[in-house]
């Protein structure tokens, strides 16, 4: 299975959004809901990649999730409550 992409991060305020984009190596999601637990909020920008990939999905319940990864083509970053949760999430 690849990995899928990160197709948008509407979360401007972590460091590795730059203009709507994504490029963290690679993101987390899952912690006690569909989180990205690779949010860092900081106002410098970082760019170790040029495409963010998702590594590893901990939602169990989501449509998406094979095995701990997902299987989307492809997801969505916004905001939710001060932190970053995936859109894509579908609950099964």
């Amino acid at each position: 299975m690849e990995m899928p992409e990160v197709d948008m991060c509407e979360v401007t305020k972590c460091f590795y959004n730059e203009d709507n984009q994504c490029h963290a190596n690679a993101i987390q999601v899952g912690s006690d809901h569909a989180m990205c637990d690779t949010f860092i909020v900081s106002s410098s920008h970082g760019n170790p990649a040029d495409v963010a990939m998702v590594g590893a999905c901990h939602e169990s319940d989501c449509v998406w999730n094979e095995s701990l990864s997902c299987a989307s083509d492809g997801i969505n970053v916004g905001n939710h409550e001060g932190h970053a949760d995936c859109l894509t999430f579908e609950a099964r």
